[in-house]
This record gives C-alpha cells, sequence and structure tokens, in this order.
C-alpha cells in the first residue's frame, strides 16, 4: 500500500476506498473484481497497483483512515487497565457498526484484527511492563478476542449497547465467564 504524502496518490486512494465501500453496497465483496474496482473508481490498473496491492489493501486502508482505533488515542492514553481497553473497544464497535456489519458479512473481519493487532502493538502503554514477545502474544489475543465480539454483536443485530459489550469484554478478558 501506498504509504507517501503525494496529493493526487492519497487522494486517488481515497477515491478507490469510496469506490470499493459503494460496491460492497451492491454485492459481496468476492465478486468484485479489481477491473470492476478500478472502472468504478476512475482509475487504471496500474494505478490501482500503484497504491495498492489487492482489494484486502484497500480495506485495510479504510480501517487506518476512517474506521480504525487505537487505545493511545484517547483522553488518558496511560491508563492500561483492562476496564478502560474494553470501554474503549465497546464505543468504537457500536459506533462503528455499519462498517463492522459489513466486514462480517464479507467474511473479511480478520482484516479488522489485523487492525487491532497492530494498534495495539503500537500503543506504547498497551501492557507497557511486559516483555515484547508476552506482550505480542497479549495483542494477539485481545485482537482475536475483540474481533470475535464483533462478530458475534453483528451476527445478533447490532443491538447490545456499549456499556453491555464493555462487561461483556470485561468478563471474558478477566476469566469471568466461566464463574
Amino acid at each position: 500500500m501506498y504509504c507517501g504524502n503525494n496529493k493526487v496518490a492519497l487522494a486517488s486512494q481515497r477515491q478507490i476506498a469510496r469506490a470499493l465501500m459503494r460496491l460492497i453496497e451492491e454485492k459481496p465483496y468476492q465478486d468484485i473484481s479489481i477491473s470492476e474496482l478500478c472502472k468504478t473508481a476512475g482509475i487504471s490498473r496500474q494505478t490501482f497497483y500503484t497504491l495498492f496491492t489487492s482489494r484486502d489493501n484497500v480495506v485495510t486502508f479504510t480501517l487506518q483512515e476512517q474506521y480504525g482505533y487505537a487505545p493511545d488515542r484517547e483522553d488518558d492514553p496511560c491508563d492500561s487497565g483492562l476496564s478502560h481497553l474494553c470501554r474503549g473497544y465497546s464505543a468504537y464497535i457500536t459506533s462503528h457498526r455499519e462498517f463492522l456489519r459489513m466486514l462480517v458479512e464479507n467474511h473479511i473481519e480478520y482484516l479488522l484484527y489485523d487492525s487491532i493487532h497492530d494498534a495495539l502493538s503500537a500503543c506504547p502503554c498497551f501492557l507497557e511492563t511486559m516483555p515484547d514477545a508476552q506482550r505480542q502474544y497479549a495483542a494477539d489475543f485481545y485482537a482475536g478476542g475483540i474481533t470475535g465480539v464483533v462478530k458475534r454483536y453483528a451476527l445478533c443485530g447490532c443491538h447490545t449497547s456499549p456499556e453491555e459489550l464493555s462487561e461483556i469484554l470485561c468478563g471474558l478478558f478477566g476469566g469471568n465467564c466461566f464463574s
């Protein structure tokens, strides 16, 4: 994926991302070809492959640009407690329910997993006292758990409140779900 600062390239990336989101509203993700995406975006295949490597890469760009969430963006970035993390992700899930539902319906929620893992790994306050190797396992664990909750939330119609989701996440991550 292009990561430079050329304004024309960045505008083209956003144009491609918007085109993909429009197409996903019309048909399943797996039925969208790169040719169709390029035609809808009004760009050439060469331009597409200069900016992205795949459709998944476009979704990853969209997650980063529009729908990303990183715990260190919160008011108190170094409150790395479990309840803070669960509240933050619960608010994120409920505020982006339609986009997240689209990921689940198109079986591409694994891209959300990668986004969450990367955000947690990049957060300097996420389990900062833990050795890095263990911290990466923790980032995998939390990313998997949050992605699983997103999937269940979407499959159940996105009706759970942020407070209920936060309680669910805290219970699961705190090990209190089997008592």
